[in-house]
């Protein structure tokens, strides 16, 4: 499996980088900048290192060709003052840019799988009936705006949206399970 990391310099995303490379699956780590990745995992022969800014539909492009799966971790958690992050940028210019390359494969070809991470304010309140946690505690607006617009432009794509729990400083894991 081709899988495009977005984002593989982050917290979350050297976690999903790390998981990937165990798998033994052909990695390609999209970063601003390739230094802040460890040099074990640079120098790993499974991994193609493109340095890129996902807000340019361009690079997203040319990372995007010939991959299987997308896991999405850019700007995953904005910083304060929140909703001030490039994340609905990002998710709005890998949408754009697997609809444009998946229109150049021929029409029996496997989608391009993409996930997504977003965060926890849109999970369900456990007892909260329907309650998710942004409505108690209104923070990182921008996952709603995500979701909602994964849930409305996005319908052609083959997507899921992931929404760990709280992560803390510290180690973070990533389990893989195959992926079909």
């Amino acid at each position: 499996m081709r899988v495009l990391v977005i984002g593989a310099a982050g917290r979350v995303g050297s976690a999903a980088l790390e998981a990937c490379l165990a798998k033994t699956y052909t990695v390609t780590a999209f970063v601003r900048n390739p230094a802040k990745l460890s040099s074990e995992v640079r120098d790993h022969p499974g991994l193609r290192i493109i340095k890129g800014d996902a807000t340019s539909h361009t690079s997203l492009i040319e990372a995007i060709r010939n991959q299987d799966a997308i896991i999405q971790a850019a700007v995953y958690g904005s910083n304060s003052p929140f909703g001030t992050s490039d994340s609905e940028k990002v998710l709005q210019n890998t949408i754009r840019a697997i609809k444009e390359v998946q229109a150049t494969k021929p029409y029996n070809a496997a989608p391009i799988r993409l996930w997504v991470l977003s965060g926890q304010v849109l999970l369900d309140i456990p007892g909260g009936k329907g309650k998710i946690e942004g409505d108690v505690f209104p923070i990182h607006p921008e996952h709603y705006k995500n979701y909602a617009f994964l849930q409305q432009d996005a319908t052609d794509i083959d997507w899921s949206l992931l929404c760990p729990g709280k992560i803390d400083q510290g180690e973070v894991r990533v389990l893989l399970y195959e992926c079909k």
